[in-house]
């Protein structure tokens, strides 16, 4: 096992002091053996290796003002530092020339009581992707139910010290310099010597909420990240301080701060739109704002017999293509296409997403699922027994066999009219060709099985 120290520099506007941080690994050994959520890449031409950071971190404050709406926070480093040990999940390309030099900085989600996030995807097309264990929760679990990483494995993760949430954005981006362009690869590069030249952080749900407040309260200071990406994100921030503490809710709503010296693009389902509607950006030559209409934050995938259920449309696609459009832009100066919303009715005592005959919202980004429908999908589910988080999956409920019958003849009109359309989504940028043959495949086995059930309803063979 091998260590490398850092440093990085003050901005001009702080004056705490200069910390190091160090690295350790590649880690091994423990109870289990493997590091925690590591899934096996190797036939993909990838390794994962998990590293401990540990070192001093301080806190942010404001300098003036609030944690505004608009997000122009006056902000700076605070004196109050705590030290910490932390890891980070490392999963790169074997072959340097595999590489296209983006880094995507992973701020893993906690809100489960344990941390969620793995490279897959988009992800894996020659980027490299790490896992950060931001949030203490992730360490240390929450108190009346310890889930996290010492609980899991406490002779492996044993020695990890979390100061606290406050410290999380210090954490997040001594962890982004250990893999920066600029980071001494002398003694030990958790990046196999690849060469990085762009960092993009990109965090999900509650993770996007801490995203959000990085972006807003803590980039300006530390300027380490060359993009962002939050998404499926309520438009909420968490104040500095703030501990995650297992609420669904947290924090104020905040737009992102139109004066960003660097792009964004967050990708939204329909679940978060009512949330996020106050605070919608206006689309700008740094800020790009997707939602994908008929996906739900949580999505599942598409059962084998016609049923109502958790809605199975997922945003996943759209996803993908930001990262890559995110790596373009920053890469080559090509900015990614604005792109309608999905449409809202303000008048409701909260916003109420409009919708068709069909019952699927009108307008915003739509997949072929959605575009050519067979079933009527929302973002919006309804608490389920034995867990809070049953709003989160939505609903899907498929069209009857009249219905569908209506709409599409056979399976052969249904495929034409669904192949156009995405084709169509591939031509907007919102599908990349490299998803579109698996979801071309999906779409033919259902097709099967809407002549299979047409015939068994007419009586025949």
């Amino acid at each position: 096992m091998r260590k490398i120290g850092f440093f990085f520099g003050l901005c001009v506007c702080c004056f705490v002091a200069t910390h190091a941080a160090t690295v350790t690994g590649p880690i091994s050994g423990g109870e289990r053996g493997t590091p925690f959520s590591a899934v096996d890449v190797s036939e993909m031409g990838y390794v994962t290796e998990e590293f401990f950071v540990e070192g001093i971190a301080n806190a942010y404050r404001l300098k003036e003002g609030t944690h505004s709406p608009d997000g122009k926070w006056s902000s700076e480093r605070s004196d109050t530092t705590a030290p910490f040990k932390t890891r980070m999940l490392v999963v790169r390309p074997i072959e340097s020339d595999r590489f296209n030099g983006t880094v995507i900085v992973f701020w893993l989600n906690v809100t489960a009581g344990f941390e969620l996030g793995s490279a897959a995807g988009e992800a894996l097309r020659g980027y490299a992707w790490v896992g950060v264990s931001a949030q203490k929760v992730g360490v240390d679990g929450f108190p009346q139910d310890p889930q996290g990483l010492k609980a899991w494995d406490p002779v492996r993760y044993g020695s990890l010290v979390h100061p606290g949430d406050a410290y999380s954005y210090s954490i997040f981006t001594q962890v982004a310099r250990a893999l920066s362009p600029d980071r001494d690869q002398s003694v030990l590069d958790p990046m196999g010597g690849l060469a990085v030249e762009r960092l993009i952080a990109v965090g999900a749900s509650q993770s996007a909420m801490r995203l959000r407040t990085y972006i807003n309260g803590v980039h300006h200071v530390e300027n380490v990240f060359d993009g962002y990406i939050p998404f499926i994100d309520f438009g909420r921030v968490f104040p500095f301080a703030r501990e995650m503490s297992g609420e669904r809710r947290g924090g104020n709503r905040s737009a992102i701060r139109d004066d960003l010296d660097v792009p964004t693009i967050v990708v939204n389902s329909e679940t978060e739109v009512p949330s996020y509607y106050g605070v919608r950006e206006d689309d700008t030559d740094r800020f790009r704002y997707w939602e994908v209409a008929g996906t739900s934050h949580v999505s599942v995938p598409r059962p084998e017999e016609q049923t109502s259920g958790a809605n199975w449309l997922a945003y996943t696609p759209v996803y993908n293509a930001a990262i890559r459009h995110l790596h373009v832009w920053i890469k080559d100066d090509v900015a990614p296409p604005k792109m309608p919303r999905i449409k809202v009715n303000p008048a409701a005592q909260m916003p109420e997403v409009v919708r068709d005959i069909h019952g699927n919202a009108v307008g915003g980004i739509r997949l072929p699922d959605l575009e050519v429908p067979s079933a009527a999908h929302t973002g919006f589910g309804t608490p389920q027994e034995g867990t809070r988080f049953g709003f989160l999956y939505g609903r899907a409920e498929d069209f009857d066999q009249e219905k569908l019958s209506t709409l599409y003849p056979d399976g052969e009109t249904y495929l034409i009219a669904w192949n156009t359309a995405l084709n169509r989504s591939v031509e907007q940028g919102m599908v990349l060709a490299e998803d579109a043959s698996a979801m071309r495949e999906q779409a033919s086995r259902w097709a099967a099985r809407l002549d299979a059930a047409a015939t068994q309803v007419s009586g025949g063979e």
